[in-house]
């Protein structure tokens, strides 16, 4: 795998490196990183020739075939995101104990926007606990060269940079520990652009995908409108507003002529209010998305099709209409544990008793995420968090 991928990330995102004497020559220790692209963690192993790391990924990716050998071959653990779990914790043990570098993406999961997600508590309390030292590492312009959200990549460099290391103590708190790790990794579009600032390519259909990350229209804010043309424009049917989409995620406003990064879009619609809508036979909703096939999975990594399903976001549950054969289904807000989007589609409820899979094709599933964690604070651990909280930076442009 290694002498496959590693080429071609060479080849796609042309990296140079920065601190080169703080890498580690060998573990035990922690590697952490901004995560804003699926190719981080291979990334961070580009100049660890002797010695390739092991790491944490989403169960996703464990659901058989080659691709689970092939990552348990090198060390890949799965987790689920957002959700202690005492097996994955005992195979970095095990890892450690075996003297192994191990790469942890501390935000939990994939950013959408470029700004690295606060630190979540389980991987602050796993640094205290084992002392070892913790390496931080920045990805400069990984969102830049192929954002979550997109559809194709942008040969735009990425720089990649190895800080001096982190030790943390038993004696430290869970706050201090996220702090530390949140401002070891920090990356946004405004703080480092400056200082790294890519050579922006036109880019290959640069807005093929942008409506899942601005999944209502910056300017009325009108919910549905926006669409996608000839892969270089987004266009919103309501209210007439129109921008050029560049190869660095910027848009720029085909009327005003000013130009915004799209992390700046995405936190102004994050910031309008949210409102419940008329669907009419199926009521009173925030959202509604229809015709979605819906996954149920009760023993870890198999899932069952349930069939076809309309689903709306209501103010205390989610229902699952069958669209056709089948039988409703109820999910109460209040028993959702955690929720998440594995690779842009694919958004998971976890309740007590199973996981429900939602399969988006046209749509936001970033935008039901997003309003989940509205509607139901104790899931704000993230985007939610972060949008809410004046200490996180958030680009200006």
């Amino acid at each position: 795998m290694r002498l496959v991928l590693m080429p071609l990330l060479r080849l796609m995102f042309r990296p140079r490196f920065l601190g080169r004497e703080n890498m580690p020559a060998a573990g035990p220790c922690f590697i952490i990183t901004n995560h804003s692209q699926v190719y981080d963690a291979f990334m961070v192993n580009l100049e660890f020739y002797d010695e390739p790391t092991a790491g944490l990924l989403t169960e996703e990716y464990f659901r058989g075939g080659l691709l689970t050998w092939l990552l348990r071959s090198v060390g890949g653990v799965a987790t689920r995101k957002f959700q202690p779990q005492t097996t994955p914790v005992r195979e970095i043990l095990r890892l450690i104990k075996d003297n192994r570098m191990v790469v942890v993406m501390p935000e939990g999961g994939c950013n959408w926007d470029g700004v690295t997600l606060p630190t979540i508590a389980s991987t602050g309390k796993l640094f205290r606990r084992l002392g070892i030292p913790v390496y931080p590492v920045i990805l400069h312009n990984n969102y830049l060269s192929w954002p979550r959200w997109a559809r194709w990549p942008r040969r735009i460099p990425v720089t990649i940079e190895f800080k001096p290391p982190l030790i943390f103590t038993p004696e430290m708190t869970n706050d201090e520990v996220a702090r530390m790790v949140d401002e070891a990794i920090l990356w946004s579009p405004d703080r480092s652009l400056a200082q790294f600032p890519p050579r922006v390519p036109r880019g290959f259909r640069p807005a093929s995908g942008i409506t899942k990350l601005i999944f209502r229209c910056p300017t009325c804010g009108d919910d549905g409108s926006l669409r996608e043309k000839r892969g270089h424009y987004l266009l919103c049917d309501a209210c007439g507003s129109g921008w050029r989409v560049g190869g660095d995620s910027f848009l720029t406003n085909m009327d005003s002529g000013k130009r915004r990064s799209s992390t700046v879009h995405f936190h102004r619609i994050c910031a309008l209010p949210r409102e419940v809508r008329d669907f009419g036979k199926h009521g009173p909703a925030y959202l509604r998305a229809l015709g979605l096939p819906v996954y149920q999975e009760i023993d870890s990594l198999h899932q069952t099709l349930l069939g076809n399903y309309h689903c709306l976001l209501r103010a205390d549950r989610v229902d699952l209409i069958p669209n056709g054969s089948g039988l409703p289904v109820e999910i109460p807000l209040a028993d959702i544990h955690t929720v998440s989007i594995e690779r842009t589609y694919k958004l998971q409820l976890r309740t007590e008793e199973c996981l429900y899979q939602l399969n988006f094709g046209p749509g936001s599933a970033l935008q039901w995420e997003y309003y989940l964690r509205c509607l139901h604070p104790p899931l704000g651990s993230m985007l939610y968090r972060r949008v809410n909280n004046p200490s996180i930076a958030v680009p200006v442009h």
